[in-house]
């Protein structure tokens, strides 16, 4: 018996070089085109003649030594931060870039930003919601030059728990553009790190204390975090792509706490006005429901009892004091338990709804928020600018027009916000098979024999497709199921155990189970075949 595209010949190749997709086509298949029309950049030029930088109503914040921290190649740097120690704790001011000044309702560009959604993003490629010349030049937060920025401006105790904050209109001076690989340099080395010397060296290192703080505060408890592995691409001189793993460090994900930080204590701030002009957005992710969460306990309380595991860690119940992040959070990140626990929380996270953009506050499940909207990327959603221009309209107490002219306008903008959720979930779809083209595309030019075998981890499983995500890179490929005698294609083989295993129908034998490790072949520029399975044994 064996897994694998039907029809496969032991001396079939798919290609002769490696893949090398073109993003940019691929973008223009989903309706994308990063060029803009003429009344819109028409617009972008009177802003460049006139930026409204020097506008006296503007709250002058450019003594503070802000700085942004993004990675290597971003170029719309819409948040800078600064940090300073307080009597029992951190001040911390949070600047995100003010494009609602220069995109507001009735405009060329705001209409552009409506029909778009937000930016789009493919590996070396973007699609931007704004002209270049706005998201990368006048609003970006480029060092070394005034901008225009809506800034919370958060006290935090000890503890990282918020005492007061406000939010204003200021003007900002960012003093340097930071990656995330020199600010974690700082955080591992500093005697070597030349920002030790910064004078933002301060504000850094209070930064890496209040990222951790944030993540672990005694409010998020119940956030999930899944173990997860995410591949990058390359681009080669001879414009092939490489694929290779990727990982976050301390200072992005420091930095995501600070962006969740702000965005729930802005939908807060938006939720409790008493006025009937503003007309919030918020960002919503419904809890996974009862009938979900049993079908997981279900599931893991068949891998334990197949696989003999201990309780601890291993057994999750619904209703046994335990809630799901806790659960997965003790599960083992390394040794002979990880590829499971890695399965587990692949499997975890199918729990989950989809977020949405809706007018009435929620909880987000996500990010462990009980209200939870989108300050944080207003050059790159247009629900962003949306939330900005009504944070603005309530801080100077009033609407620039008519309640149900804005209430209009709030509905398109949730209309466009979630179907350009819609496309960008569809649209990594589709850059996902292309990376595992560029995989298994070079492999599969090789003879059977000489393909590479790659180990991988079982992910998920169905009566007729093994998923595995492949240890290097890892990225998703499927394993399709085939009888080799017959090659009929039929499929003969059954899921059982509630998920947590697959064996052949008639011979009752066991082909794998979730969280095995198995060994891999490209088939061809699509799909693998599986050679061995192993199963994974916490115990040994």
């Amino acid at each position: 018996m064996a897994l694998g595209p039907a029809g496969e010949r032991s001396g079939s190749r798919s290609n002769d070089m490696p893949i090398t997709p073109d993003f940019r086509a691929m973008a223009l298949e989903f309706g994308l085109d990063d060029r803009f029309p003429e009344d819109v950049l028409s617009e972008v030029r009177e802003y460049q003649a006139k930026p409204g930088i020097d506008d006296a109503a503007l709250v002058d914040l450019t003594a503070l030594p802000f700085v942004t921290i993004d990675g290597a190649g971003t170029r719309d740097l819409d948040q800078a931060l600064h940090l300073a120690s307080e009597s029992g704790g951190i001040r911390l001011h949070y600047a995100i870039a003010d494009a609602s000044y220069y995109v507001a309702p009735g405009t060329a560009l705001f209409r552009e930003a409506l029909r778009r959604g937000s930016s789009f993003y493919l590996p070396r490629y973007s699609v931007p919601m704004l002209p270049r010349a706005l998201s990368e030049g006048l609003v970006s937060l480029a060092p070394d030059a005034n901008r225009r920025a809506l800034v919370f401006d958060v006290r935090l105790d000890e503890r990282a728990t918020v005492t007061s904050f406000t939010i204003v209109r200021a003007r900002v001076r960012s003093r340097a553009r930071l990656t995330f690989d020199q600010v974690d340099g700082l955080f591992s080395n500093p005697a070597d790190s030349p920002l030790a010397t910064h004078e933002a060296a301060n504000s850094l290192a209070l930064f890496s204390r209040l990222g951790p703080l944030l993540a672990d505060h005694e409010e998020r408890t119940q956030v999930v975090r899944y173990q997860r592995t995410e591949a990058g691409v390359r681009l080669a001189r001879d414009g092939s792509v490489a694929v290779y793993r990727s990982s976050r460090g301390l200072a992005d994900l420091a930095n995501e706490q600070l962006s969740i930080l702000c965005n729930g204590l802005g939908a807060r701030w938006f939720a409790g006005a008493q006025t009937d002009f503003v007309e919030p957005i918020y960002r919503v992710h419904p809890t996974p429901g009862p009938e979900r969460l049993q079908s997981f306990e279900k599931l893991v309380r068949q891998i334990v009892l197949r696989r003999a595991l201990p309780a601890e860690p291993w057994l999750y119940e619904c209703d046994g004091g335990l809630d799901l992040a806790a659960y997965l959070e003790r599960l083992p990140t390394d040794g002979p338990g990880k590829r499971l626990a890695q399965a587990l929380h692949r499997q975890a996270m199918v729990l989950n709804g989809r977020s949405s953009f809706t007018s009435a506050p929620a909880g987000h499940f996500g990010v462990g928020e009980a209200v939870y909207s989108r300050f944080t990327s207003p050059m790159r959603e247009v629900v962003g600018i949306f939330c900005h221009k009504e944070a603005f309209e309530r801080l100077a107490g009033r609407g620039a027009q008519p309640r149900e002219v804005d209430e209009a306008v709030r509905a398109q903008v949730i209309d466009a916000a979630n179907r350009a959720k819609d496309l960008q979930r569809r649209l990594g779809r589709e850059v996902g098979r292309a990376m595992s083209r560029v995989v298994l595309g070079a492999d599969a030019a090789h003879p059977v024999q000489r393909r590479p075998r790659r180990r991988g981890t079982v992910m998920g499983i169905s009566s007729s497709v093994v998923y595995v995500q492949l240890d290097d890179p890892p990225i998703d490929v499927v394993a399709p199921l085939r009888d080799e005698p017959s090659g009929s294609g039929d499929v003969r083989f059954e899921v059982v155990d509630d998920g947590g295993r697959l064996r052949g129908r008639d011979s009752l034998e066991t082909i794998c189970s979730l969280g095995d490790e198995v060994v891999v072949y490209a088939a061809s520029d699509s799909g693998v075949v599986l050679v061995s399975a192993e199963a994974a044994s916490p115990l040994s």
